[in-house]
């Protein structure tokens, strides 16, 4: 529905009302570029600008280095083409600090010759920050799963951490240095580099020298620029820009790491961050290495100094090895844990979670899952486990190896602020794995959506702080009637999607009956009781995630349209049909 409204006060009020920014420019797109004519106060306070500041001038202000200058490009190109742009880049505060910006700019009118242009923008600097936190937590952990399997010859493990800082970083070459006397010498190489092996720096006068002298990384941006670098030895290699990392292990640094690109300023900054982090265990590994000749002894004293369990478990399921960490985590000593069955150091109960599973290592597949691991004193971790088969000469399995790391810190990055329930991100991760578990061991699951009846109108009556209590009251009452198995998303304002793990069609529409008589049933201080509106379906082993999601979606859709309050079956979907998701009703 449109209305006419010819008050310019009105929508002024309006815009200043609004959480978004909004900019508003005239048409000129020919340089300088379009002169803003309006901000709102959303907008100066993102910025840190005034409006006298701003007005005359043109969004360019907002630009710097790390300004995306393909996207601007193609900014101008699609406005001038009369079509609506979104994109996201870096920009700049008045006081010179960069934030993540992530706008939409539609012309106006949208039919004809635009006399103005209208933004509208937000800060996403916070969101990318968790997703970089996230996704550096996720790499840390398959770096300590590839030391942690690796073998420990010394030039084995030199070689493989050189590949890991490759692969990570994505460079074109990389390198171990080591101090020998007055020299840094490169005793692994991988990428580029390979080849480079044995090649000799000063550590006076060299890159690599300042690094391990002054325990300090360096991000190297331009080698023909920084005058800090053996120009001859950088070109010989193929070093345009890169890091330095040094590798200190109690507080000894026996070498640097390096990465490199043949182009100048080709890394970032969180580059930088994820390879420091990343340094510790990839030092401490080398270091142990470097102390111990003896194989197991290398690889004990290795798998002890990371963050996680690990194991050896026969086919008898006991356990024959394990590293310190089992120590700490049962608080008991090596010989009351090796050589007894796992049933009876981790309990019945838990071992029966992760039995199946077990079976499936020893039938010879490599098993990954995530499981909540109990402490003797009664709480529990999330974990994410690991089982690898280990096979004889004649390729019988003979046990495998379990490797199960805390992954805490990446449920909280999956939460929800608001209700502590998963957030979207979280929910679409355990979305895959649980559709990939039921495919291949042919087990039900089923997903419910719900969505807040007439919620719009809570927020417009009793504010936005109401209608966050509600919303967190949901999300409690969803939690106390579902099972630990089951995934409790919040999916998007006020919708929440629920999977459920080895719960057939019946079952999962019997729980969101259920659901839907306690949150009816629930009393609102502030505005009485809510209702919600249900759409259940079954997993199909035949149909893609996005597939699955959809007929939730329209089963939804439909319990909105057929009077909300109510639980809706979702159809079948056919195989060729692929559309967006549908928008729902408030």
């Amino acid at each position: 529905m449109t209305f006419a409204i010819n008050d310019q006060e009105l929508l002024e009020a309006a815009l200043e009302t609004v959480r978004e920014a909004v900019l508003i420019t005239d048409s000129q797109l020919a340089r300088p570029g379009p002169t803003i004519v309006y901000a709102n106060p959303a907008f100066l306070e993102l910025t840190g600008y005034t409006a006298e500041e701003l007005r005359g001038q043109t969004p360019r202000l907002l630009q710097g280095e790390g300004t995306d200058g393909d996207l601007m490009q193609s900014l101008r190109q699609q406005l001038s083409a009369g079509e609506v742009f979104a994109g996201e880049t870096v920009n700049y505060r008045k006081d010179g600090r960069p934030f993540r910006m992530e706008w939409t700019i539609r012309p106006f009118p949208a039919e004809g010759e635009p006399r103005y242009f209208i933004a509208s923008q937000r800060d996403v600097s916070a969101i990318r920050n968790l997703e970089q936190q996230r996704q550096q937590l996720q790499t840390l952990a398959e770096i300590q799963t590839r030391v942690g399997t690796a073998g420990l010859d010394l030039q084995e493990l030199r070689d493989q951490v050189a590949e890991i800082a490759l692969a990570v970083t994505g460079a074109d070459g990389a390198a171990i240095e080591e101090a020998e006397d007055s020299e840094m010498v490169y005793t692994a190489t991988s990428g580029r580099a390979v080849g480079s092996v044995g090649m000799r720096l000063p550590i006076s006068g060299s890159l690599s020298g300042l690094c391990y002298h002054q325990r300090e990384s360096i991000h190297c941006r331009d080698t023909h620029e920084d005058t800090r670098v053996a120009r001859g030895a950088a070109d010989h290699v193929g070093f345009r820009s890169g890091f330095l990392v040094p590798l200190i292990h109690q507080d000894h640094c026996f070498g640097v790491l390096k990465v490199y690109s043949g182009r100048p300023h080709a890394f970032s900054e969180g580059d930088l961050q994820l390879l420091n982090m990343a340094s510790h265990v990839l030092a401490s590994s080398l270091s142990d290495a470097r102390l111990f000749k003896g194989e197991r002894d290398r690889r004990s004293l290795l798998v002890d100094s990371l963050p996680i369990l690990i194991s050896f478990i026969d086919k008898q399921l006991r356990y024959v090895e394990i590293n310190v960490a089992y120590n700490r985590w049962y608080n008991r000593p090596t010989e009351q844990i090796v050589d007894r069955p796992v049933a009876e150091v981790m309990g019945e109960e838990a071992f029966e979670s992760i039995r199946p599973y077990m079976l499936s290592a020893l039938a010879g597949e490599r098993v990954t899952f995530e499981n909540r691991f109990p402490h003797p004193d009664g709480t529990v971790t999330p974990v994410e486990v690991d089982y690898t088969p280990v096979r004889n000469a004649r390729g019988d399995v003979q046990g495998f190896f379990s490797m199960i790391r805390d992954i805490s810190d990446l449920k909280r990055a999956e939460q929800d602020y608001l209700t502590g329930a998963f957030n979207r991100q979280g929910f679409d991760d355990r979305l895959a794995m649980a559709c990939a578990t039921s495919r291949r061991y042919s087990r039900p699951l089923a997903l419910i959506f719900l969505d807040l009846d007439h919620f719009k109108s809570i927020n417009d009556s009793h504010g936005h702080a109401v209608g966050d209590d509600v919303l967190r009251g949901v999300a409690k009452t969803l939690l106390s009637e579902v099972r630990d198995s089951d995934i409790v998303s919040r999916w998007g304002g006020e919708e929440f999607a629920i999977l459920t793990p080895e719960t057939s069609l019946k079952d999962a529409l019997s729980l969101a009956e259920r659901l839907r008589q306690a949150l009816n049933e629930h009393h609102y201080a502030a505005v009485g009781r809510i209702t919600a509106s249900f759409g259940v379906a079954a997993f199909d082993p035949d149909e893609v995630e996005r597939d699955f999601v959809r007929r939730v979606d329209e089963a939804l859709y439909k319990a909105k349209v057929g009077g909300r309050n109510r639980v809706q079956q979702a159809g079948h979907l056919p195989r060729s049909h692929h559309t967006t998701l549908s928008s729902m009703p408030s």
